[in-house]
């Protein structure tokens, strides 16, 4: 295994329950899981090798978690380079979890 690529946890037996429950898949999960680790922010790539999966499906997950805003990126429409880092939004991810939990609860 290269330097660069860590082993990732796998995540426990209750985790994959309820991943498995709300449909998310598990790579998206570990996305969020890897940002909320990282609070500077991290590049697509960062986490494709993080994760040992190809950074243009980590990429499109990244961008339908931003555009449903419980990720955000440095990312503007005049931006030159290439190098866009990602960061879990924590507010909106907490406003997301507490709309579903209202949902589920039948409010």
């Amino acid at each position: 295994m290269p330097k660069y690529v860590q082993a990732k946890p796998e995540p426990s037996q209750e985790a994959s329950e309820v991943i498995e429950l709300f449909g998310m898949t598990p790579l998206r999960a570990e996305i969020l899981r890897h940002l909320s680790m990282r609070e500077e922010g991290v590049t697509s790539g960062d986490v494709g090798r993080a994760l040992s999966a190809n950074y243009r499906t980590v990429a499109r997950h990244l961008v339908m978690l931003e555009s449903h805003g419980v990720v955000e990126s440095d990312a503007t429409e005049e931006r030159q380079g290439v190098r866009v880092l990602y960061r879990i939004n924590r507010a909106q991810l907490s406003v997301a979890e507490r709309l579903l939990l209202k949902y589920l609860h039948g409010e």
